[in-house]
């Protein structure tokens, strides 16, 4: 199982994401920087954060340490799992 978590205060980015994700794939939302940081701290399960918050991917590296995989949107469309490259999402 894959956890992805939603970092975005747009509802529809949200179900946008479990819409379109695989059956092996978990989708946890948090909205802010400090609510996803708090939320990828207590949690080992997280394999990748998907955002359309440039302030929370600096404070995402800022504050976990090691390359922790973060996907960066423009804010508007949300994007759907079938348009992001596995390679990129996924690396080790």
């Amino acid at each position: 199982m894959r956890h992805i978590l939603v970092s975005t205060r747009d509802p529809e980015w949200i179900e946008s994401w479990r819409d379109s994700s695989p059956a092996d794939a978990a989708v946890v939302s948090t909205a802010g920087i400090d609510e996803t940081v708090e939320t990828v701290g207590r949690s080992a399960r997280i394999d990748a954060i998907v955002t359309d918050s440039p302030e929370v991917v600096s404070a995402i590296r800022e504050e976990i340490p090691g390359t922790f995989p973060v996907l960066l949107f423009e804010e508007g469309s949300p994007p759907r799992w079938d348009e992001v490259d596995a390679a990129t999402c996924w690396r080790a």
